[in-house]
């Protein structure tokens, strides 16, 4: 691998004008040069593409394509027809990155010979909330097959599917693309780009600042679209159809995914009602006792399984859901506690 290589960061970018500025200003300040820049204008409404134009003529590292409206994939996957990098990384346009995000994910590359490397991030709900990072030094380095990688990723186990706070090699986007049109089309492909890698190196550093707009908190609610989030996951079985351990992982993540979901569902319409029991369809009450004593769940989901075993879907639901409004409002209102850590 050359020293310098050229690394592409691809950044969609759709009706952010208040957030992108930020966005752009952390890429272009990287300690790491070698960059080419493509943002995504995705048929924004307000001012996000004519920002993208004036950064252009400030860098010319960045490249600025305008299309149709056609979502957070297609306008991925655009960038990725068109990239010259040896490497590319991705960056949602209302989050921002450290100055180092790029050379620690180089470090990686380059010390530990992986294909794909990643480091940590963080989740920040309030703007003025106040967040450091640092190069990588003495920090732990673990170093993970594919398999190994796809089941942590699968579990959320060290990392996320999110495809952010990453850089891959792009000979692992030759064959592969987003799905155009889906909602879950991150975790729909990214455990088969980790499991087509021949090693992935991790560091417990963060680099990569991720923002839970206030104004977006609808997002958290559950509707039909949402259940492609199932349909992800049978098109992951079918890939993976040869490997079992992996095969396992789904059936874990399927009985586990009620969990999240029902809460997210507030039954107040007939409609509302017919989607709480679809998603109940999912529930494995078998599978479920036997991860209370898995060692890739951690004791706050274990506590949450038996809850829901004791006290049922409906009582589940209802609790779960009055807690995460709480939560979520505690750290949006505290400056200190403005940031959750992964």
């Amino acid at each position: 691998m050359q020293n310098n290589p050229l690394i592409s960061i691809v950044v969609p970018v759709y009706n952010v004008e208040k957030y992108l500025k930020k966005c752009i200003q952390s890429i272009i300040d990287q300690t790491y040069k070698n960059l080419e820049i493509i943002l995504v204008d995705d048929g924004s409404n307000d001012n996000s593409g004519k920002i993208c134009d004036e950064f252009a003529q400030k860098d010319n590292r960045i490249k600025v394509i305008h299309k149709i409206n056609g979502g957070q994939a297609d306008a991925r996957n655009k960038a990725l027809d068109i990239m010259n990098g040896e490497w590319v990384s991705f960056v949602d346009s209302d989050d921002f990155v450290s100055p180092y995000y790029i050379e620690n994910l180089h470090y990686l590359i380059s010390k530990y010979d992986v294909d794909i490397a990643i480091t940590s991030f963080v989740r920040f709900y309030n703007e003025n909330t106040k967040l450091s990072s640092s190069k990588i030094s003495n920090q732990e380095v673990l170093l993970h097959n594919p398999n190994d990688a796809a089941k942590n990723m699968l579990y959320g186990k060290y990392y996320s599917v999110s495809p952010w706070s990453k850089i891959y090699k792009k000979d692992l986007f030759y064959n592969n693309r987003f799905t155009k049109g889906k909602i879950y089309e991150d975790f729909e492909l990214m455990p088969i780009i980790i499991s087509q890698s021949k090693k992935v190196a991790f560091c417990d550093v963060i680099d990569y600042f991720y923002y839970c707009r206030q104004n977006s908190t609808t997002k958290s609610d559950f509707s039909q679209k949402n259940m492609q989030g199932y349909e992800a996951l049978d098109s992951l079985d079918r890939y993976f159809s040869n490997n079992l351990s992996i095969k396992n992982v789904l059936k874990d993540i399927r009985a586990l995914s009620p969990l999240t979901d029902l809460p997210k569902i507030k039954i107040s319409s007939d409609n509302e009602r017919v989607l709480f029991d679809e998603v109940s369809k999912n529930i494995n009450h078998k599978r479920l006792f036997i991860l209370l004593f898995s060692k890739n769940i951690n004791l706050k989901l274990k506590i949450k399984i038996i809850f829901f075993i004791c006290f049922g879907r409906h009582v589940y639901a209802k609790f779960e859901r009055m807690r995460l409004k709480k939560r979520i409002n505690k750290i949006i209102n505290n400056e200190k506690s403005g940031v959750v850590y992964e």
